[in-house]
């Protein structure tokens, strides 16, 4: 096997589990904060329906 084939399989075994480790972590402080996940969604929502609000008065104005 060649060197460099040696180094992508080194590197993939090596964010294999790096990977699975952050995805846990990211899970489980989505379902331990919950509460305020579902509240930072809404405040986006609320600005995506804004920001359309604005844009439909505006393409009337012009």
């Amino acid at each position: 096997m060649s060197e460099q084939k040696k180094t992508k399989k080194n590197k993939k075994t090596t964010m294999f589990p790096l990977g699975i480790v952050l995805l846990i972590l990211g899970v489980s402080m989505i379902l331990a904060w919950w509460p305020d996940v579902v509240s930072v969604f809404r405040g986006l929502l609320g600005i995506a329906l804004a920001l359309g609000g604005l844009l439909v008065l505006y393409s009337l104005n012009k």
